[in-house]
């Protein structure tokens, strides 16, 4: 076939399909928003059932807090004095379940958490000194969780004695479990703890000991262990996973002994520090939200190679297309997207993606055919389509490559557009140009 031709007409094809290209921007921008907007629908959701099930659980604690006094004139002073126990050996053991409001489900924690561990013997001569007269009767045990809509139960057992602990505190929403244990409370001690509780999302203890072990068993397959330090061994398998931690007092981030003057409620301030503690949180391998924004960020390419790639075989076939068919074809072409989102919502993201890309992919090829009355043009669309699609799926799986192959894939159509433009050649300058 000869090309030179029709070459004004393929400059005219290539300025309309980019113009095409570029209007297509708007409904993809439409349906990120829309992805957007579901998103925050599914964390309202998630969200109820967290206030009604319990959130975030941090525990902090035992720690032993003793009020002491100096008097200055006529002004009294009170400062709690926090301790840290010596030894401090805590296990949660954790199991899931799957609850859901509406369309949306997320995971729900049962917690068994077990705690035992000494704390030595002051030398309240030095202490009184530093910071005054101590109220031994005043002395109290605080263990801290960060929702308190979670607890089911808690005991603890000091010095071979239980005490009830109490619910106290609170503001700034980090309650804080209380039991006096005034008799015996400069003695030193050892101690066993064990709570109930309920959480979602994230679950994570602060090691308060001047050496702590934290061991860490869960039925959820998918951690995100975080916080101040990794764990030192882990062992995550299809039925859950394991994770234990050591940390000395040294990088533990606080004092083994430390002293806060007229605190807001006598919670110590470790309790409301975020960022001393170790644990997980309860990671989605596919959050299908993510999957289909971040399948919009290739949406422009994916319609642009497209688009190219019908003009393609135009030059090299012979056959037109109008230019309103191909406006057809884009819209289809974005019409994908939200067609994705509203399969994966109801069956997942990569039978969702299967679907919506083989309708399009027959919707498409079919009118091709169609339109051009060429069966041979039809097959040919379909198979272009099909491994358009299957190349934008491979680049949503890939991470560290996704790059990578992308640069790849924008080089091989390079190449094929050069093949099919090869021989074009500009118009010839009239005898007055």
């Amino acid at each position: 076939m000869d090309l030179n031709v029709d070459s004004g007409s393929a400059s005219l094809r290539f300025i309309i399909v980019t113009a095409l290209t570029a209007a297509l921007m708007v409904p993809l921008l439409l349906v990120n928003w829309i992805v957007s907007e579901r998103e925050d629908f599914r964390d309202q959701a998630i969200g109820g059932i967290s206030k009604s099930w319990g959130g975030k659980q941090r525990v902090t604690g035992p720690l032993l807090v003793i009020p002491f006094v100096r008097q200055a004139e006529d002004r009294e002073t009170v400062q709690r004095v926090t301790v840290a126990p010596r030894e401090l050996d805590m296990r949660i053991d954790s199991r899931h379940e799957m609850r859901q409001r509406a369309i949306y489900s997320t995971p729900v924690f049962h917690l068994d958490v077990t705690a035992a561990g000494t704390f030595e013997s002051l030398d309240l001569d030095a202490l009184q000194a530093r910071f005054g007269s101590a109220r031994l009767d005043q002395a109290e045990v605080v263990v801290g969780v960060s929702d308190s809509r979670g607890l089911r139960g808690a005991t603890l057992t000091w010095d071979g004695t239980d005490y009830p602990l109490e619910v106290g505190g609170g503001a700034s929403g980090d309650p804080a479990l209380r039991a006096l244990v005034a008799r015996d409370a400069a003695d030193g001690a050892s101690f066993t703890l064990s709570l109930d509780l309920r959480a979602t999302r994230r679950i994570s203890a602060v090691p308060v000991g001047d050496r702590s072990t934290l061991e860490i068993k869960s039925s959820w397959p998918h951690p995100s262990f975080d916080g101040r330090f990794l764990p030192d061994d882990h062992d995550i398998g299809e039925a859950g996973f394991s994770a234990s931690w050591t940390v000395h007092k040294l990088g533990r981030g606080f004092p083994s002994i430390s002293a806060v003057s007229h605190p807001l409620d006598g919670v110590p301030e470790i309790v409301r520090m975020d960022n001393l503690d170790v644990g997980f949180g309860a990671y989605e391998p596919v959050n299908l939200y993510k999957s289909v924004e971040r399948s919009l960020k290739y949406g422009v390419l994916f319609i642009a190679l497209t688009l190219v790639s019908i003009l393609c075989l135009e030059l090299l076939t012979g056959l037109r297309f109008h230019f309103v068919q191909y406006g057809v074809v884009g819209i289809a072409l974005a019409l994908f997207f939200i067609t994705l989102l509203a399969l994966a919502e109801h069956i997942g993201f990569t039978l969702g993606y299967a679907v919506a890309a083989s309708v399009l992919t027959i919707m498409i090829a079919g009118y091709a055919q169609a339109s051009t009355k060429n069966g041979r043009l039809g097959i040919v669309t379909a198979v272009t389509l099909s491994g358009l699609y299957g190349v934008l799926f491979v680049l949503l799986r890939l991470e560290s490559f996704a790059l990578l192959v992308g640069a790849a894939i924008l080089l091989l159509m390079l190449g094929v557009v050069m093949s099919a433009t090869r021989k074009l050649t500009p118009e010839p300058l009239d005898d007055d140009g």
